[in-house]
């Protein structure tokens, strides 16, 4: 009798913890066939934790999972848009199935919703290696500040840079620039630009552009993005004599993504416009380069700077090399 009661609350007790076990019990499915069960506790484009009471916390590559599901409904974004669901499993690698619907893993995100702006930036001082012979030496201060939230994003970029050739200043230019953008989901989005640049040496001349228009992301999330913007923009210049206003249709990449544990980041922006008038035929600009990131938030960075306008008459070209260090908080 006391050996059947010992059965039984053994019995019960494998039973409560089996029932306690499967009240949170979700599951990865790998493309190697093996399972992972446990508490799913995060999950982004790139990477999904799941908290297992044999191994402790497991970070896993997205790109591993095959599929997974979960037995608890769970606060989840698709594109931007929360729900509270339940996730099931679905036999397309890389794909869930929500009420019904085959989902793509890279559109779900399991986390809390950002109740406060994510900011960031950087301060870099320059050193020019131009191609143009008569430039010697430019001193280029650099600074960025950027806030993002769930739908938002605010970046402000100011320039300055002062070049000397035997003491006498051959460049003196200050630009700012502002860009913001409002993030319909994952992948759509809208952005309006802003960029005022003032020069002055023998001709001062001010330069302000406006321009607005859709955008798409083609991948990535956060620091990494590839995105395409084609917008309606408005120009004006004022030098010396000269004021010129006019429009154009222009298109834009911005490309940003960081490798090797955010230790090294590349980076490209590219915009093209094509004025309204018959005289200009495009103006291009275009900056891409890589920073190296050190302890302490140091870092190093090249970049590669170019500029082309074409006329009727002929073609305006500028490029130029940067080296750099700074810090980033």
């Amino acid at each position: 009798m006391q050996k059947s009661r010992i059965i039984a609350r053994r019995f019960c007790g494998i039973f409560l913890l089996g029932i306690g076990l499967s009240a949170r019990a979700d599951t990865l499915l790998l493309t190697n066939g093996d399972r992972i069960s446990g508490e799913l506790i995060e999950l982004n484009s790139t990477t999904a934790k799941i908290k297992t009471s044999y191994a402790g916390t497991l970070s896993l590559d997205i790109e591993v999972i095959q599929s997974f599901l979960t037995n608890k409904a769970q606060h989840w974004q698709i594109n931007l848009k929360p729900r509270h669901l339940l996730i099931y499993e679905n036999e397309q690698r890389g794909h869930v199935t929500v009420d019904g619907h085959k989902i793509a893993i890279s559109d779900l995100r399991l986390a809390p919703t950002q109740a406060h702006w994510k900011k960031s930036g950087l301060l870099e001082t320059t050193l020019d290696v131009d191609n143009d012979a008569n430039r010697k030496e430019k001193l280029h201060i650099n600074t960025e500040l950027n806030l993002e939230s769930q739908h938002w994003r605010h970046a402000l970029k100011a320039e300055s840079k002062r070049d000397k050739e035997k003491s006498k200043v051959t460049e003196d230019t200050i630009e700012f620039n502002y860009t913001l953008d409002y993030l319909f989901d994952t992948h759509w989005l809208v952005r309006t630009d802003s960029t005022y640049r003032e020069e002055g040496v023998d001709i001062a001349s001010k330069y302000w552009y406006l321009g607005a228009g859709p955008g798409y992301r083609l991948w990535g999330e956060g620091k990494d993005k590839l995105d395409t913007i084609f917008s309606y923009n408005r120009f004006w210049l004022n030098a010396g004599p000269l004021d010129l206003e006019l429009s154009a249709w222009g298109a834009a990449l911005d490309y940003e993504q960081y490798w090797f544990n955010n230790k090294l980041e590349t980076f490209a922006d590219l915009h093209i416009a094509y004025p309204t008038i018959d005289t200009i035929d495009y103006i291009a600009n275009t900056s891409s380069g890589l920073r190296y990131y050190f302890e302490h938030n140091i870092h190093v960075s090249l970049k590669y700077d170019y500029n082309e306008t074409r006329f009727i008459l002929g073609t305006v070209r500028d490029s130029s090399y940067v080296l750099g260090a700074g810090v980033n908080f």
